[in-house]
């Protein structure tokens, strides 16, 4: 075969993937509103959110469409995008659990997508440093998201929740596992 015939082969199929693109999101959509009606649903009471994290996404398509030979001029707008997406995501949490005293200590969250969006923009670079701190960074952020989550709910809120003290069983499970994985001779 031919490297035209392949080439030709994968265009038709991407072509016929976008083609059937518009009917799976109409499907989609379909489904969410059949379901919204029989389980008596306020859409907009569920999806407000999505008003904060679409304009979000439109900011960070300038780094999506961008590729390892030709970088957007716009890319950097991924930065502001990924925080606003993660707000929008905050958000839709809050509304579904109706505690937006969350906020108290969900900040570390969103300078964690800071790092996230420097790390989508530089994706294609050599840098591996880079990457490698902001893996180091993000997951510092979640400590302590998760740290102030604990503060704030037990003692601040005075909120305790047994499934809190199941979380911590379970990080400190997996944080054994993986060190012993890690520790482990090859």
């Amino acid at each position: 075969m031919s490297e035209e015939t392949v080439y030709k082969a994968e265009e038709a199929a991407k072509l016929s993937v976008h083609k059937s693109l518009p009917a799976y999101l109409l499907i989609g959509v379909g489904t969410v509103l059949l379901l919204a009606y029989l389980f008596n649903i306020d859409l907009m009471e569920v999806l407000w959110p999505g008003f904060v994290i679409a304009p979000g996404l439109l900011l960070m398509w300038p780094a999506y469409k961008s590729t390892a030979e030709e970088q957007s001029k716009l890319a950097f707008l991924a930065v502001p995008g990924a925080m606003i997406v993660t707000t929008g995501i905050l958000l839709f949490a809050m509304n579904l659990t109706d505690h937006f005293e969350a906020w108290a200590y969900s900040w570390p969250i969103l300078i964690a997508a800071i790092a996230g969006g420097v790390m989508y923009i530089t994706r294609f670079d050599s840098n591996d440093r880079l990457q490698e701190r902001a893996h180091k960074f993000i997951r510092v952020m979640f400590m302590t998201f998760i740290g102030l989550a604990f503060f704030f709910e037990i003692i601040v809120f005075e909120n305790f929740n047994p499934l809190m003290s199941l979380g911590l069983i379970a990080l400190g499970s997996y944080l054994l596992v993986r060190e012993r994985k890690i520790s482990k001779p090859a």
